[in-house]
């Protein structure tokens, strides 16, 4: 079991991906950006923040940059389906070059979420 900082701008995602990772017998916290996820990381720790990256306030590239910088950062994993303006391939390519620890495109199915916090936790 683990404590997961979940961050991303559709509450619908949020909450699919809170109930998975419950299931799997994790503590979920959520974010709705990564203004709101910093302010959780000053206070609390977690052992893995899952970031969307193309989100409004702070997005998940200025998140996972700001991460780089806590004493004891948590596992990262980032997920992203590109935009109209900038194809999947890059986005999460610049996410693993600024220190995501593993990059998933969307749609992330159930399998592949959990697979990839298993994967992850097994490192740390």
């Amino acid at each position: 079991m683990a404590e997961i900082l979940l961050v991303d701008d559709d509450p619908q995602v949020l909450k699919v991906f809170s109930i998975c990772l419950e299931k799997a017998g994790h503590i979920i916290t959520t974010a709705n950006n990564g203004m709101e996820a910093m302010q959780l990381l000053e206070n609390r720790k977690f052992c893995l923040v899952i970031t969307d990256i193309l989100m409004p306030e702070r997005d998940g590239f200025e998140l996972i940059f700001s991460m780089r910088k806590l004493p004891n950062r948590p596992k990262i994993i980032a997920i992203s389906g590109g935009s109209p303006s900038l194809g999947h391939d890059y986005v999460l390519g610049v996410a693993k070059t600024i220190a995501a620890d593993m990059v998933l495109q969307k749609p992330v199915d159930f399998e592949a979420l959990t697979q990839a916090v298993r994967e992850v936790l097994q490192e740390h």
